[in-house]
């Protein structure tokens, strides 16, 4: 009879019986399910599957729904036979998939691992220091504070604390030898944010905030104290992010549970949790400020799962980001507004602490809002860190993004359209000594860089610490500078100047569009992904920009451009991808203006 299977897997795979292909599920993606059928005599048939494992998580499920039944089943092991007496041997060392992509160079399709020319990347641990770098905050004398613990991605809730504060000296303008550390008074679980405002030194872990005083202004700080605690933490994956400060509120974040196995049934969870989604207690997932003299507390927005980063720019406008997981569908940086559902529901189960259920998210009631700029699962992000205002240079006014699992920098730029933010994602490049968990900017104008690492995907290329910094260079380099939406296509600016017959060129320009759609499960795909035709290029009169005519652009999609132009000079191109989220179309009437976020100070 007529056979239907399903393939689920991450990342792709596909299904082969008796020589014909019923299955092809290709490309990196979360684990998620594909179908195909096929006739089938009585007896037994050869089959075969074939897997690619890139970044991240590993599944493979195969399903079937026999003749006349209405749902899939697991295949039984009943169903499979081998021929006795073979032994299958598998050669050790990496395997390459050979259709094409061995021909791929960074930037084109894979991630760059060198620094991006414009940073010049300077050591600052001195020998035998090795932080894993939570948080991170200049004070007003020059000295910087960083956070120190070990994540461990093991569902256990510790009742220890993981982590220290330590205070380092001679960092700007120093060299790793003369950097000098000392470790600052206080235990903290998970400390992921430091801010310091008015002399004093803001931690955020999992119970609360922690504050730290120089009363006498020695500069020593000797006394410790539990500043807020405003919420709950009771599961291992209950991270408090952030921390950024501006007219003397704190923001930060708060991210949900994880929970595997022995988290269920340690907290006595009932019933399932999808896409590893369960009980939380009130406002777990949320954006909040605290008054730093009055210790109100605000709730800005909810629904947010792992906002592991926080930027607040000069107009108040606040940027998170989030990590792909139940409910994302891919990793995002959200501009959020007052009173904003950002798409993440927190199970309501019941469970030994809420024996009735657990509370919903905060602002669930409202429909979700989108985020200002999707981030592709292993193109473009995997676990994207704080955001960070680009305060000088030629990018001033758009965001650096850190990255944690595919390590080093990305960037973002914004435009407003219909009166929300909405923008496009670049690569710039890694080179560092760990996955970027924070990125500041010192008061010589030099990126500072902390890293961190766990087993999993928590990690970039099995990275556990780091400390670097990126001094600007007058470097340039050829690349794309800007993507901005129009009414029938978009605008694509470059760094350097390119031959007008190449931009003249519609064939020169790929362009693909999705959309996503957010379920209860881990991840998702992309969703109705086609071509989109250039019909027509109009070159800009300085040589540095392309208009492009594609009208078959959707509202609600995410739009990658693909182009790998050189220079007039013969450069080739940094990065021949960019990712624009294309949440409304801009009009004639109503064309996008850019958004310049400036820095608090």
């Amino acid at each position: 009879g007529f056979y239907t299977f399903e393939l689920r897997s991450d990342d792709g795979a596909i299904l082969e019986i008796d020589g014909t292909r019923v299955i092809v599920h290709d490309g990196v993606h979360a684990p998620s399910p594909k179908e195909g059928g096929i006739d089938l005599d009585r007896g037994l048939h050869a089959f075969r599957i074939d897997m690619f494992e890139n970044a991240g998580g590993a599944a493979l499920i195969l399903n079937w729904r026999m003749p006349g039944k209405g749902r899939f089943e697991l295949v039984p092991p009943s169903a499979f036979k081998t021929e006795a007496g073979v032994t299958r041997v598998v050669a050790p060392g990496a395997k390459v998939y050979k259709d094409g992509r061995e021909n791929m160079r960074p930037g084109d399709g894979l991630p760059i691992e060198v620094a991006h020319p414009m940073f010049k990347i300077e050591p600052l641990r001195p020998e035998g220091f090795q932080p894993r770098i939570g948080g991170m905050a200049f004070l007003s004398d020059g000295r910087l504070v960083i956070s120190d613990f070990e994540p461990v991605n093991n569902g256990v809730l510790r009742t220890e604390t993981n982590g220290t504060l330590f205070i380092l000296s001679n960092v700007v303008g120093g060299t790793a030898e003369a950097v000098k550390y000392e470790k600052l008074p206080g235990g903290y679980h998970d400390p992921c944010g430091i801010v310091e405002f008015e002399g004093d030194i803001y931690i955020s872990h999992r119970p609360g905030i922690d504050r730290l005083r120089d009363l006498d202004k020695d500069g020593v700080f000797e006394m410790h104290e539990e500043w807020a605690r405003p919420w709950v933490g009771d599961n291992y994956h209950h991270f408090s992010f952030g921390l950024r400060e501006k007219d003397g509120w704190i923001y930060g974040t708060l991210s949900t549970s994880i929970y595997f196995g022995n988290t269920v049934q340690a907290d006595a969870v009932e019933g399932d949790t999808p896409g590893l989604n369960g009980p939380n207690p009130h406002h777990r997932g949320t954006l909040y400020r605290i008054n730093a003299r009055t210790r109100e507390i605000q709730w800005i927005a909810g629904g947010f799962r792992t906002p592991n980063g926080v930027e607040v720019a000069a107009d108040g406008q606040a940027f998170v980001t989030d990590n792909q997981g139940a409910w994302m569908p891919a990793s995002k940086l959200n501009a959020p507004r007052q009173g904003r559902f950002y798409g993440h529901y927190n199970g309501r189960n019941k469970c030994r602490a809420f024996p009735e259920g657990a509370p919903a998210s905060l602002y669930s009631e409202n429909p979700p809002a989108p985020p200002a700029v999707w981030l592709p699962q292993n193109e473009i992000a995997n676990s994207p860190t704080n955001p960070l205002v680009i305060r000088s240079g030629r990018y001033a006014g758009q965001l650096w993004l850190g990255e944690l699992t595919l390590g080093g920098l990305n960037r973002i730029s914004l435009e407003e359209v219909a009166g929300e933010l909405q923008g496009c994602a670049y690569r710039v490049g890694n080179g560092l000594e760990g996955g970027v968990q924070r990125l500041i900017e010192g008061p010589d104008g030099c990126l500072y860089a902390g890293s961190i690492g766990s087993g999993g995907n928590w990690n970039w290329r099995d990275t556990r610490f780091g400390l670097q910094r990126l001094r600007p260079t007058d470097a340039k380099v050829f690349e794309i500078a800007l993507v901005s939406a129009e009414p029938d296509g978009l605008t694509v600016r470059f760094t350097d100047e390119i031959d007008a017959e190449w931009l003249a060129n519609p064939s020169n320009f790929a362009l693909r569009q999705w959309r996503y759609e957010a379920t209860e499960q881990y991840g998702g795909p992309k969703i109705d992904e086609e071509d989109v035709p250039v019909v027509k290029t109009i070159p800009g009169t300085q040589g540095n920009s392309v208009r492009l005519i594609a009208p078959s652009i959707k509202a609600g999609r995410v739009i990658s451009l693909h182009a790998a132009p050189k220079s007039r000079s013969g450069e080739s191109i940094w990065s021949t991808e960019a990712w624009y989220t294309m949440n409304a179309r801009p009009t004639t009437e109503s064309p996008a203006k850019p958004y310049f976020a400036r820095p608090v100070r």
